[in-house]
């Protein structure tokens, strides 16, 4: 996977918050009910109030891969990752303030030696209600020690026992929670699943290694059953090639992906302003029609997990996101086979987002909450990357960018 540094000098990643994107167009040809592609399975749509998407996201893949494999719904919480995110700035660099944004690989190492938890073992409210208030009042509470409480002296931020301390203040931990940590890390985190001397555990955390996955391998075509820990370093990140005409063979392998029904992720540029809202066949999707119209507006990175797409056959039939074409079925196995040749157009991805499932605000796809959809006019851009001022953007957007960033695809693909 690609260090941090790496991924935040391609992307200029910087996870978005409180925001929430749509769906894309929808338009022309005709689409029969048998004739849809892919629906890959996942769990519950989540809110995040904070800026730390990429956890959800890896969430969303692990708790799909899960899903897979069990046939269970597990919540994992994003809570506990962010605790232990916000523990390792802390401790090893003594910012003045945590860092919200991160990537895929700094989730999947923080599995790797914190594991996973259901999300009811760490913040019971979090597995109540759709949006975790508990990790904004956390940022707040963790921002003041830092700034003038007890973290505020660098050097007690070299102090992991006491910043365990604040963060379990911060985050509100019940004893319970707070002598599980202890048990299973230590009170200064000495131990974790990847240190020499490995912590033995606790009850209600899961290692990585124990936690059973289903994905197919793109080579063989064969499901492969094991551990969330041998995913991740199998799964890979593709980045969208700069010269245009090698960009078709990117999409070509995340529809690969798809048609085996697996979460792919993807991260991407948002522009608020690309969002359709009106009534209209656009309504939910991040498009350049809107965007053109309105101009630039809120911009960010993002990162989500796909669930389906839309396509255009070369005769302009139209293969339709929302239902499932059966490979078993001869003619469907057709279907799918001249989706993925080289006069196919893909008319836009669908994504589950983190960004909630009631929002007035920002429009999804119609009958799926949570559930949006971004053109390929739009991923493919370019669009204007504009400054910022006082939190807002602001006319001067003269450097443009592709919004693709990259996609993370399971080993053959």
């Amino acid at each position: 996977m690609l260090g941090r540094r790496q991924l935040l000098e391609g992307l200029g990643l910087v996870a978005l918050s409180r925001g929430a994107v749509g769906c894309s167009a929808r338009e022309g040809g005709v689409v029969t009910a048998d004739e849809e592609i892919v629906d890959v399975r996942h769990t519950d749509v989540e809110r995040q109030s904070i800026g730390n998407c990429w956890l959800y996201a890896y969430a969303s893949w692990a708790e799909s891969l899960h899903l897979r494999a069990t046939n269970e719904s597990f919540d994992v919480s994003e809570s506990y990752l962010t605790y232990w995110h916000w523990f390792d700035q802390i401790t090893r660099s003594a910012p003045d303030a945590v860092d919200e944004g991160g990537e895929m690989d700094v989730a999947i190492d923080l599995a790797r030696r914190y594991g996973i938890v259901h999300e009811k073992d760490f913040v019971p409210a979090d597995a109540r209600d759709e949006m975790s208030t508990r990790q904004e009042k956390a940022l707040e509470k963790i921002g003041l020690a830092l700034k003038e409480g007890t973290l505020g002296d660098k050097s007690a931020r070299r102090d992991p026992r006491r910043v365990r301390r604040e963060l379990d203040d911060a985050w509100g931990l019940s004893a319970e929670v707070r002598a599980m940590l202890d048990r299973a890390f230590g009170q200064d985190a000495g131990k974790t699943f990847a240190t020499r001397d490995r912590s033995g555990g606790a009850p209600g955390i899961l290692r990585a290694e124990d936690f059973a996955v289903e994905y197919t391998d793109g080579a063989t075509g064969a499901p492969k059953r094991t551990s969330l820990a041998q995913a991740a370093r199998e799964w890979s990140i593709r980045w969208t090639p700069s010269q245009a005409e090698r960009r078709p063979g990117l999409y070509r392998a995340a529809q690969r992906a798809l048609h085996a029904r697996e979460p792919v992720v993807i991260a991407w540029f948002v522009d608020f302003n690309a969002l359709e809202n009106r009534s209209n066949p656009r309504r939910g999707s991040f498009n350049m029609t809107t965007l053109k119209e309105y101009g630039a507006g809120d911009q960010g990175w993002h990162i989500t997990v796909l669930e389906d797409y839309q396509a255009t056959l070369g005769d302009g039939h139209v293969l339709r996101a929302g239902r499932t074409l059966d490979p078993a079925k001869p003619e469907h196995a057709r279907l799918l086979a001249r989706a993925l040749e080289k006069d196919t157009r893909i008319d836009f991805l669908r994504i589950k987002n983190s960004w909630g499932s009631a929002r007035d605000d920002r429009a999804m796809v119609p009958d799926m909450p949570g559930y949006h959809d971004l053109a390929l006019d739009y991923l493919e851009g370019p669009i204007g990357l504009c400054t910022e001022k006082n939190g807002y953007t602001t006319s001067s957007c003269g450097r443009k960018i592709r919004p693709l960033g990259y996609v993370m695809l399971p080993p053959g693909y």
